[in-house]
Formats: structure tokens, sequence, C-alpha cells
């Protein structure tokens, strides 16, 4: 089973913030960022060095707006591509052909005030752009694109309530997360009962998966599916659901791999 390197947004925010003084020294006036991940990164980078951003799409279009999302003293609109010193971001890159699609699409002129800069990268990723803030070879997973992650999903185990859905709120089932691709295992806690009334929710919102496994309402139960179904990674809740951290803790020490907490944006850490 693999073990991931995982990133969250709190680790992005920390890892952009440590990096400042080497984005000032640049001198960027726009920030670009790369929809649809590259704009969580470029808003951060633009809110802390306080420069217009905009989107990857904006740039190619030129289209102006107020003062494109910063404060400044000028009141009078701007158009992307009178900037001279562009920083286009991303969140991560392995082989850098999303940058090269976007310069195939920018004319000569623009391209030039161009420099790249993606957050993450392997170590031939990062020789395909100007800038990147640290290494970080494969597998690895983000809380931004987790449940987008086919080859993860694929190796998944998933908690229905809390993960999936939550009827917390009106007493009936609401989505809160619902995965790109198929999940290996969805469980439950409700009983045998409740089976298809989960089964008509997953259907109803696109949700595949390969088994429903209900009343799992242990740390025991889900330590033994981790083991018999060869599950690579949990996706967990803390207490909302489990009611003891101390058994999902359990789980992550047992399983061998991260168990991304769902309600503390921390992968957890724990001393055996």
């Amino acid at each position: 089973m693999p073990k991931y390197f995982y990133r969250t947004i709190n680790d992005l925010n920390d890892l952009i913030k440590e990096n400042l003084a080497r984005l000032q020294s640049y001198n960027f006036d726009l920030i670009v960022g790369l929809p649809r991940r590259g704009m969580i990164p470029a808003t951060l980078i633009g809110l802390f060095l306080n420069k217009p951003v905009v989107s990857f799409n904006e740039l190619n279009a030129n289209l102006a707006s107020e003062k494109i999302g910063y404060r400044l003293q000028e009141e009078s609109a701007k158009f992307p591509k009178s900037y001279s010193n562009i920083l286009l971001v991303d969140d991560s890159t392995d082989e850098g052909t999303v940058f090269e699609q976007a310069f195939s699409k920018l004319d000569e002129a623009t391209a030039k005030k161009v420099t790249t800069l993606s957050v993450y990268a392997t170590e031939k990723g990062g020789d395909r752009v100007d800038l990147h803030l640290e290494t970080l070879e494969e597998p690895k997973l983000y809380e931004w694109n987790i449940l987008h992650k086919k080859a993860a999903l694929a190796d998944a185990a998933m908690r229905f309530e809390g993960i999936i859905a939550t009827n917390a709120i009106t007493g009936a089932w609401i989505p809160v997360t619902l995965p790109s691709y198929p999940v290996k295992i969805i469980y439950s806690g409700l009983r045998e009962r409740h089976r298809e009334q989960l089964e008509s929710f997953l259907r109803q919102h696109g949700v595949q998966f390969e088994q429903l496994k209900m009343e799992v309402v242990s740390s025991r139960q889900l330590k033994q599916i981790v083991a018999e179904e060869k599950v690579a990674l949990v996706y967990e809740n803390d207490m909302f659901i489990t009611r003891d951290l101390v058994d999902t803790i359990a789980v992550y020490n047992v399983s061998g791999n991260f168990l991304v907490n769902a309600n503390t944006n921390e992968e957890l850490d724990y001393d055996d």
C-alpha cells in the first residue's frame, strides 16, 4: 500500500509565508492563477504582497477590472496585459505540461513578461518552471484535491456520515463532499436496514463505489476492513462521528498510512 505525501491548506499557507521575502525580491506587479487549483496559492500570494490577482483566462483575454481585487490608490481600470512583471501560479507540477499549454495560448509579448511558479514540484517538474517552493515527489495528495484523485479513491475507504453527507443540519441527508471517481469502500455506522436509503442517496448524487459496508461502529471493525481489503487511504473524521479520537488515532497507527482528519485540517501525528 502506498504512503502518500500529504499537504493541507495550512501547509500551503505557511509555505507561502516562509517565502514572502523571496517572492518580494522579484517585484511582481500582477499575480495570475491557473484555474482552478492555481487560484488558491495565487490569491494568497496576491493578498500577502498586496498585488492584483486575476485568473489565466482573464489575462489571456485581457479583461480589465476595477483595481482588479486589491487596494491601491489608482481608481481606473487596468488591463492585465499592461503589467510588466507577471507571476503565473499553479499549486503543483510533475511534468510542466500545464504551463506549456498556458504559454501556447499567450501572445509572444505577454509570454515574455511571465515568470512561472509551482508551489510544489517533483524534481523533474522543478526543472520545468522558473520557481518552486518545495520539492514533493509522488505519490502525493492535497487537501484540496483528495476527492478528485482517481488512483487514491480506488484504494480508499470513506465514511458516509460527516464526510460524504450529514443529517445534522436539517435531519435529512445532504451532501458534504462528493468524490469525483469510484471509491473502493464506503462505510457507515447505520444499521443494515438503512442500506437502501444510503444507496439511493449515493446514486442520486453520482457517487460510485465498489462496496458499501454497514454497521461499522468501532475502530476494530475499521482496522479489519483496512487489513482485509488492503485499503491504502482511510478518509475519516474526528469526534463529530466517532466520539472517541483515540479510536480514530488507533486506526491511523494500525493502517500505517496517514488518516485525513476532515475537521481539523491536519494530518494526525501520534507516538506509540
